[in-house]
């Protein structure tokens, strides 16, 4: 049942998005906004409630578009069709009799994102004439997937983007939602795409929501079970081998099953996630259905002892956290009776599968790769095994894999199993995710930076204009080129207490704020201070082990493009402050003969904490 909490943001978002729209809307223009969530927050509610109200203002004609994924489009249109029911609502497969000249009813057509379906609905509602003198509505779930230019450095223009875009210019005016947990590839976006927001309205979850905070918090929690690093390679090379993580997994989700059959509850999920390859997925539906078929026999058969005391013990791991479990001996006769009847199903989702797979009641184990991403939602999750690697992860699409996100998960019997590495991956993405939405609720769009670790990208490089991605590296200097000559006397009074003989100084975060409002670039070509200050200040908030140093020098003769700036001590300081921010100052003397103007200045140079990359975009 939808909590109380998710009903109230879904009337607050509501209201919130169309006061955007009509501060900035009128008919003769193509608005693109943002709509952002958290995986598995309960967007879909969100957008379907923004319809609601922009048709109450009389908006007539939407088009809600998901990913091209057949099992999506399809929970989809169930879920609005549930909504929405003083729509008419359309799919993709359905006939045209709604285009007459007066609508008795708002119409909604939900459509994937791919190319024969867009190509058949652009000339449907071309040939029709119905867009003429009404502005087009389009809400594009998961707007980060598909829809954005994959040529974009080709000087070419992909076909979805195309007809996309072909749609919009339907008519003379429309709105475009993009609607993501996962805005990466969104907010990179250049300023002449046509695809960068000009609003964005983030949007929270509901007080039950279980998210990042609770599953990737530091340190460990107690859902997360730790697994060996290769076990993918071990099933795949040692046919039949069942490894410890994924055993603990399976059988902890048996206990899970066994508890919620004892309290009448009728759906319970397994999500398994080895890899993108279909062989992997056969490979371990396999080995978990023989598994399954060996624990039956265990169960069943006293002379079969192994199994009892592994069960026992997980069950005591699952006690820990959620006190009123089913007693032991209950849960062991449970499980016996669920495998004698078979009623634990093993299903792959993928590629191959049928559309008509139900993981939405019973008790199922679900092994896929990409199908389990983007936008679909698995009911009663509560064990999820996840061994999938990539050399160079990107974060938008690791972070889709979260399915564990959610509101109707059993906080006390919810457990991952996943290796190390990976755990130390999501952490790193969930407190990227923080800092992107707290930037995201107080600064301006062309301010917003995207931080993470080095080794992980933001998004895929292929949506991305080259001209206009501005990345800031970690643990390199960055000075200024052209610095300001006109503040000298308001920086002596605001570093007049630190010694410059001193080789740094520790400060607050708001002391190097302070003086970067007052040094940098006189044209912003090579330094822009809001960003750098905007820097500082999110390191500050939401990546608390940041710190920050002060280096002050003064009586500088530094001659004007000598191409270097700090002295080989002063950078071996630095280069020795890894994790922290490092701001340089030196006091120019500013004499002629060294191509200045006659009078001293600062010129500042300011370095990152070294595991950290930053990217935000430039206007070309």
């Amino acid at each position: 049942m939808q909590s109380v909490s998710l009903r109230d943001t879904v009337e607050e978002t509501s209201s919130a998005v169309f006061n955007l729209i009509s501060e900035k809307f009128d008919y003769r223009t193509h608005m693109t906004g943002l709509l952002l969530g958290n995986v598995q927050s309960g967007k879909t509610g969100q957008l379907l409630g923004v319809v609601s109200s922009l048709a109450d203002n009389g908006f007539e004609i939407f088009i809600l578009l998901t990913t091209d994924n057949v099992y999506l489009q399809k929970q989809t249109t169930e879920r609005t069709a549930a909504s929405l029911g003083t729509f008419n609502v359309y799919s993709e497969s359905d006939d045209l009799p709604f285009f007459t000249n007066k609508l008795l009813k708002p119409i909604i057509v939900i459509l994937k994102k791919n190319t024969n379906v867009l190509r058949k609905w652009r000339n449907l509602l071309s040939s029709s004439g119905y867009c003429s003198g009404r502005p087009i509505v389009i809400i594009d779930d998961e707007a980060d997937a598909a829809s954005l230019n994959t040529l974009v450095n080709k000087d070419r223009v992909s076909t979805i983007n195309k007809h996309l875009s072909s749609i919009k210019e339907l008519s003379t005016s429309s709105i475009y939602i993009e609607v993501t947990a996962t805005p990466q590839a969104v907010l990179l976006q250049s300023n002449i795409s046509g695809w960068k927001p000009s609003f964005i309205y983030y949007f929270k979850p509901g007080s039950d929501y279980i998210g990042g905070d609770f599953v990737y918090a530091q340190p460990k929690p107690f859902c997360i079970s730790f697994t060996d690093e290769d076990e993918l390679d071990t099933i795949k090379n040692d046919e039949g081998y069942i490894p410890e993580g994924l055993k603990s997994a399976l059988l902890t989700y048996l206990i899970v099953c066994a508890h919620n059959y004892l309290t009448n509850t009728t759906t319970c999920n397994f999500l398994v996630h080895p890899s993108v390859k279909i062989a992997d997925h056969r490979t371990f539906s396999t080995v978990l259905g023989e598994h399954l078929n060996e624990f039956l026999i265990a169960v069943t058969d006293d002379s079969e002892s192994f199994i009892r005391p592994q069960l026992e013990i997980l069950w005591n791991d699952l006690r820990a956290t959620k006190p009123d479990i089913e007693s032991f001996e209950d849960i062991f006769e449970a499980i016996a009776f669920l495998l004698e009847n078979q009623l634990i199903n093993v299903m792959m989702l993928n590629s191959t599968s049928d559309i008509a797979v139900n993981y939405h009641s019973g008790y199922n184990i679900i092994v896929g790769g990409n199908s389990l991403g983007r936008g679909v939602t698995f009911p009663k999750l509560q064990t999820v095994y996840y061994c999938r690697k990539s050399k160079t992860p990107q974060a938008d699409t690791f972070w889709q894999h979260a399915r564990v996100f959610g509101y109707d998960r059993d906080k006390g019997l919810l457990r991952i199993f996943i290796p190390p590495s990976l755990y130390n991956l999501f952490s790193e993405l969930n407190v990227s995710n923080k800092l992107l939405i707290k930037q995201i609720r107080s600064a301006q769009i062309s301010d917003i930076q995207l931080f993470y670790p080095k080794g992980i990208q933001p998004t895929r490089k292929n949506v991305l204009d080259n001209k206009a991605i501005n990345l800031v590296m970690g643990g390199v200097n960055f000075f200024s080129s052209y610095p300001r000559q006109d503040t000298v006397s308001i920086i002596d009074d605001l570093v007049s207490e630190y010694d410059e003989n001193e080789h740094y100084h520790i400060v607050n975060a708001s002391v190097l704020s302070e003086i970067l409002k007052f040094v940098g670039d006189e044209g912003k070509e090579d330094w822009d201070n809001d960003k750098f200050i905007n820097t500082v200040n999110t390191l500050a908030t939401k990546r608390p082990t940041t710190r920050f140093a002060l280096i002050v020098r003064k009586s500088r003769d530094i001659g004007k493009g000598t191409g270097t700036l700090l002295s080989p001590t002063d950078r071996r300081i630095g280069d020795g402050l890894k994790d922290w921010v490092v701001l340089t100052l030196y006091r120019v003397n500013g004499s002629t003969d060294k191509g200045w103007l006659g009078s001293p200045f600062y010129i500042p140079n300011i370095k990152l904490p070294n595991e950290v990359c930053i990217y935000d975009t430039i206007d070309i």
